[in-house]
């Protein structure tokens, strides 16, 4: 009977953000644990002495922190897209950012100081063109914003249950299959 149940809020939080598959959902404590999950996962694997991750200015701590600790371990580079006095992405300058060393783009989707709001398919669709998987923290969106994982085309997307009224303890980690 748990294990019917735990499948079935798999298949809510499917619906919710709109995956194409229960398999992409996987459950954590928190957010923070997602992000750290990807970090240590497919950062491990894949991010080698010199590559670069390519964060943003309006990070919170989150999303940050576990790259910075991937940086220590593996010699990586973090490199900042810059944000404008409106506290917006500059794209173009994002877009100049990513390089054939560039392994991984980690953007919040709305930031929790400022209230912007990112433009995610259009980084998106900027890194995917250069084949750089894409990670978003969601907790500031998720409770305000329709997701659509599919629209959006992210590779992993992060965020907290308590942040859309849930239990404090659950995070959730969507994984594009």
């Amino acid at each position: 009977n748990a294990t019917n149940k735990f499948e079935e809020t798999r298949m809510s939080v499917k619906n919710f953000i709109n995956a194409k598959s229960k398999d992409e959902i996987i459950f954590t404590k928190n957010a923070t644990e997602s992000m750290n999950l990807v970090a240590t996962t497919f950062g491990q694997q894949n991010i080698e002495k010199g590559d670069e991750i390519l964060v943003t200015e309006l990070e919170h701590h989150s999303n940050y922190v576990p790259w910075h600790f991937l940086r220590e371990r593996k010699g990586a580079i973090i490199k900042f897209a810059p944000i404008n006095e409106d506290g917006d992405i500059i794209t173009d300058e994002l877009k100049k950012l990513i390089t054939s060393k560039t392994k991984i783009v980690a953007v919040t989707h709305l930031s929790n100081v400022t209230g912007t709001i990112v433009p995610i398919k259009e980084i998106v669709e900027i890194a995917h063109k250069k084949n750089v998987p894409v990670l978003v923290d969601g907790c500031q969106a998720v409770p305000h914003i329709k997701v659509d994982v599919i629209d959006l085309d992210c590779d992993f997307y992060a965020f907290s249950g308590h942040k859309v009224y849930g239990p404090t303890g659950v995070g959730v980690l969507y994984a594009k299959k």
